[in-house]
C-alpha cells in the first residue's frame, strides 16, 4: 500500500513537472505578446455595437463598466454627442480630449461600421474628427493583416513571409503618442477580423515572433505589390539609405498589375494643377537606376513648375512611378451616329469659345491661348477699348481649326504597383511557388538581415 501510495505520488509530480515545462513558456509568451494601438477609423459619424447578444463594456470618466448593445457617436459644428441603443433620448456631450474604452468577451469581435475587430476600442474625441483606436495583441491583428495584404489562397510560405515582415514593420512602428499605426495603405492594411482565415493565422502562429533585424535593429520592412521586373533602392525614392532596401531582380512578371494606363483629359489636369492652369508639357528630368520617374518638369497656361515623381504619383493617384507620359488628340465624340455628326458639326465649329478673365490677363494674351487674333475677340465682344478689360469678365473667343477639332490627353502608361521598396508581393507568391521558404524569400529582397525572435532592445 506504501508503495503503491509513492508511486502514485512520483507520477502526479511527474505529470505536474511536465505539465509545467509544456505550458509555462506559452504563459509567459502570452503574456509579453506587445500590444498594438491601430487607428482603425477617423470620422465624424461612428458606429459600435455588439455582434449578438453578448453586450459591450464601456468604461470612462463618465461610463463605469456599462453594459451597452450599441453606441452611436456624431460631431457637428464641434460638438461631439453620444447616445445608446436602448436610450436615445438620453443624450451625452463630449468635451475635446475626451476618451473612453470599449472592450467585449465576444470572440466575434466588435462591429465598427462594416467590420468587425477583436481587442478593445480606444475612443478619443479630438477637435475635428472623432478616432477610433484599436488595442489588440501583435499576434492576433497579424492575422487580419496577413489576410488584408495578400488574398489568404496565396502559397503558404509567401504568407509567412508578410507575416514576418508585417509584425517588423508594425513593431517598428510603436511609440507614437495617440495610435502606433494606421490601418490604410499609408502604412499597411488591416481589415479587422473578416480577413483572418485558418491560412492566415497559420502563417501567423508558425512564425510567431520572428522578426528581421539588422546589426540587431528591426528592420524598415517595407512591401510594395509589384516592382516589374527591380525593385528599388530606398535612397532613390526617399532620402533615407538603407543597406538592406537595395535594388534586386524581382519575379513578378506573371501579375495583372504590372502593366497600366490612365488618362487626363485637360479639365482633370487643370483641377489637379490649378496654380500652372494644368498641364501642356511634361519632361522627365531623371530617373532611377531601375527607370522610375525622380522628377520631372511640367508647364501649364500659367507657368511651370518643378516636381518629384513621388509627388506626382500621389497628386495624380497612379500605381507607380515607373512612368512615362504621351499627349494624344482625342477627337469630339458627343455625337452618338454620323447623322447627328453631319447636321451638328457646322454649327458646333461656329460657336464661340468662352474665356473668365484672370490676373495678368490682356487681350494680346488671350488670343495668343487660343491662337486668334486680337482683332477677333474685339469684334465678336464689341469691345470700344481694348485696355480696358475687369477680372472675371465673360469673353467669347472664335474658334479655330485648331480649337474646334480635339483636345489633348495626356495618357500615362506605366508598370508595377507601389513605391517598389523592399518586399514584392507578387515576388514573392512566384518565389513560394517554385518551392522556396519564407526565409529565403525575405533573404532575397532585404539584403544582409537576420530572422530572430523578437526581443525589446531591437527596438
Amino acid at each position: 500500500m506504501i508503495l503503491k501510495t509513492i508511486e502514485t505520488t512520483h507520477k502526479f509530480c511527474l505529470i505536474s513537472i511536465i505539465t509545467f515545462c509544456f505550458f509555462q513558456p506559452r504563459i509567459v509568451l502570452a503574456s509579453t505578446e506587445p500590444k498594438i494601438s491601430v487607428l482603425i477609423l477617423k470620422d465624424k459619424n461612428i458606429r459600435i455595437r455588439a455582434d449578438r447578444t453578448i453586450p459591450l463594456i464601456i468604461k470612462g470618466q463618465r461610463f463605469s463598466n456599462k453594459n451597452i448593445r450599441g453606441i452611436t457617436l456624431t460631431k457637428k459644428n464641434q460638438r461631439t454627442r453620444l447616445f445608446f441603443d436602448k436610450n436615445k433620448q438620453k443624450i451625452y456631450d463630449l468635451k475635446n480630449k475626451e476618451k473612453f474604452l470599449v472592450r467585449s468577451s465576444d470572440m466575434r469581435g466588435i462591429w465598427v461600421g462594416q467590420k468587425r475587430y477583436a481587442g478593445k476600442l480606444k475612443i478619443l474625441i479630438r477637435e475635428n474628427d472623432i478616432l477610433v483606436i484599436n488595442v489588440i495583441g501583435i499576434e492576433k491583428y497579424l492575422g487580419s493583416v496577413v489576410g488584408s495584404e495578400m488574398p489568404a489562397k496565396w502559397p503558404l510560405e509567401a504568407l509567412k513571409a508578410q507575416a514576418i515582415a508585417s509584425r517588423t514593420y508594425a513593431l517598428k512602428q510603436k511609440g507614437n503618442s495617440l495610435y502606433d499605426i494606421d490601418s490604410t495603405n499609408k502604412n499597411q492594411v488591416y481589415m479587422g477580423l473578416e480577413a483572418r482565415t485558418n491560412k492566415t493565422k497559420k502563417a501567423v502562429s508558425s512564425t510567431r515572433a520572428l522578426v528581421l533585424i539588422y546589426k540587431n535593429k528591426l528592420i524598415n520592412s517595407l512591401f510594395h505589390s509589384s516592382s516589374a521586373g527591380m525593385t528599388e533602392n530606398s535612397q532613390d525614392v526617399w532620402k533615407n539609405k538603407y543597406p538592406y532596401l537595395s535594388s534586386v531582380k524581382d519575379f513578378d512578371k506573371n501579375n495583372p498589375k504590372l502593366r497600366w494606363n490612365k488618362k487626363f483629359s485637360e479639365s482633370q489636369l487643370k483641377k489637379i494643377f490649378p496654380r500652372i492652369g494644368g498641364i501642356n508639357e511634361i519632361e522627365i528630368l531623371n530617373v532611377t537606376s531601375t527607370g522610375r520617374v525622380k522628377n520631372v518638369k511640367i508647364r501649364g497656361d500659367f507657368g511651370t513648375d518643378q516636381i518629384s515623381g513621388v509627388d506626382l504619383r500621389k497628386r495624380m493617384n497612379l500605381k507607380s512611378t515607373l512612368i512615362r507620359f504621351k499627349f494624344i488628340e482625342d477627337n469630339d465624340t458627343k455625337f452618338s451616329n454620323e447623322s447627328s455628326k453631319l447636321s451638328s458639326t457646322n454649327s458646333l465649329k461656329n460657336e464661340p469659345l468662352t474665356h473668365i478673365v484672370r490676373v495678368g490677363d490682356t487681350l494680346i494674351v488671350i488670343a495668343d491661348q487660343y491662337d486668334v487674333s486680337v482683332d477677333a475677340i474685339v469684334a465678336l465682344n464689341n469691345i470700344k477699348n481694348s485696355s480696358l478689360i475687369n477680372i472675371g469678365q465673360r469673353l467669347l473667343v472664335p474658334r479655330n481649326s485648331l480649337n474646334s477639332s480635339s483636345e489633348k490627353t495626356l495618357v500615362v502608361s506605366g508598370y508595377g504597383s507601389g513605391h517598389g521598396v523592399g518586399m514584392s508581393q507578387w515576388g514573392a507568391k512566384y518565389m513560394a511557388n517554385k518551392g522556396e521558404k519564407a526565409v529565403e524569400i525575405l533573404k532575397h529582397f532585404y539584403k544582409g538581415v537576420e530572422i530572430k525572435p523578437f526581443k525589446k532592445y531591437f527596438l
